[in-house]
């Protein structure tokens, strides 16, 4: 190995691994696992309800053909107690598995597949010799092996440094030993850059090419992060007993979670259950639109799917006009404003009918859809679409009564729709970009401008 040889003369520095303090002990004649997901009855990351057991009702298909993502519309089973604790632009969480297939090659690897399924406890090691030792809270008393790595491990995780110095004490071969004593010194950090994050690779992958390596499953419960759950737009609002969400397929070779659980379901019901374990889901500041916000104008931004949290704010706005007709009171709702975006105009384009009956009914006044791959397409880009109506948009943004939403996936394609902004707002206002930005800081400071990050998994 060239890295090998590179390093061959070099002294490694590392951190003091911390003591192991957790064991994992067969129970005999174990009784008592529970049925439900392990983690449901755990307190939840972001979490503003407990986690109830729903169930999908129904389902339809949005867009799916080549050159598209798949997407699904999914209709669920609202939990009787949480029928008045949500509001418009609220997120569930939905308790996910692992894949069996990556479960069974892990306990295959750590040579636990005899006693997959035995029940298991866990137990602090005696006696504790890490300062501050706590079991997992969200690990039950009693547990297999299997469904161990199946609901509560995140198995596909980067793996930090700490767990390749780890996982090199339980190295059989000496070259995959000092390949991860290199991967995880001081010394080895461009390694580790290049090879580990660059690739993108988690603990699997590192496994496949340390082939000899096979730790205790209590050290991967010590260094794993919890399995997180997965969240999703609300994307209704008042219908009695259910709501929808709506996700897409991930089309670049990789297998989502959390979207591989719910397509299985919807497409093979004899197979799989209907169950799902949800929460509500709430980040600081909050992402909602609620009754004061009627009158306030409002600038929805949201490609893609990023645009379904505001179909919960478009129910509500027709429930608030239905129910001021019905009780003759005055109600001015403000301006509403819809941009959006998709591949094809005719192949992709989430929820045309309804948006139309939104604009013919008055609650939605202008709608822009950009469509990225038609060849006639006068928008390719959300951006794009901002650029060529910057005067009235930031006009109507800047005015005391508006609220700005900005919705979708945040690793690359909010931040660029947020420098378009402001970078239309220095052109308008004629101001230098640095005070857009510090202005955009501020609006987001007060919450007059709301920015979620969907997470992609």
């Amino acid at each position: 190995m060239n890295v090998l040889e590179q390093f061959k003369a070099t002294a490694l520095t590392h951190p003091k691994l911390p003591a192991q303090f957790i064991e994992l002990n067969p129970v005999e004649n174990g009784q008592g696992q529970q049925a439900d997901h392990l983690q449901s009855g755990s307190r939840q990351p972001f979490g503003s309800s407990d986690v109830h057991k729903t169930s999908i009702l129904h389902y339809r298909v949005l867009a799916e053909g080549d050159d598209v993502k798949t997407v699904y519309e999914v209709t669920i089973k609202l939990p009787p107690s949480l029928e008045e604790d949500y509001y418009p632009g609220d997120t569930i969480g939905i308790l996910t598995y692992n894949l069996p297939s990556e479960v069974d090659y892990l306990l295959d690897r750590l040579h636990l597949l005899p006693i997959a399924d035995t029940p298991h406890e866990m137990k602090l090691v005696k006696p504790i010799k890490k300062k501050n030792a706590e079991l997992p809270h969200y690990v039950p008393k009693l547990f297999t092996p299997r469904r161990l790595l199946s609901e509560c491990l995140d198995i596909r995780i980067t793996p930090r440094k700490v767990l390749l110095q780890a996982l090199a004490s339980y190295t059989a071969d000496e070259c995959e030993k000092r390949l991860l004593e290199i991967l995880s010194s001081k010394e080895g950090s461009n390694l580790y850059n290049e090879l580990i994050m660059k690739n993108e690779m988690n603990l699997l992958h590192v496994l496949r090419y340390v082939a000899s390596c096979r730790p205790p499953l209590a050290v991967l419960v010590e260094h794993l992060p919890r399995l997180q759950a997965r969240p999703y737009s609300i994307a209704s609002h008042g219908r009695e007993n259910q709501f929808r969400i709506v996700f897409a397929m991930l089309n670049d070779g990789r297998v989502g979670l959390a979207t591989h659980m719910l397509e299985s379901k919807l497409l093979h019901p004899n197979r799989c259950d209907k169950h799902l374990y949800m929460y509500l889901r709430q980040l600081k500041p909050v992402f909602q639109y609620r009754e004061e916000d009627l009158e306030r104008n409002i600038i929805m931004i949201g490609p893609g799917t990023g645009m379904s949290p505001y179909l919960g704010f478009l129910e509500y706005r027709k429930r608030a006009k239905v129910a001021a007709l019905s009780s003759n009171r005055k109600l001015k709702l403000g301006t509403a404003w819809l941009l959006t975006s998709c591949r094809y105009r005719d192949r992709n384009s989430l929820y045309d009918e309804e948006l139309k009956q939104y604009l013919q009914s008055g609650l939605l006044d202008r709608l822009h859809i950009a469509s990225s791959r038609d060849v006639e397409s006068r928008y390719k880009f959300v951006q794009e679409i901002i650029e060529d109506r910057k005067e009235d948009l930031i006009e109507l943004l800047m005015e005391d009564s508006t609220k700005l939403y900005l919705c979708g996936e945040g690793r690359t394609m909010l931040p660029r729709i947020q420098d378009t902004i402001v970078t239309c707002m220095s052109k308008v206002k004629s101001i230098p970009k640095a005070e857009a930005e510090s202005l955009l800081a501020e609006y987001r400071k007060t919450g007059k401008y709301l920015y979620y990050s969907m997470i992609r998994y």
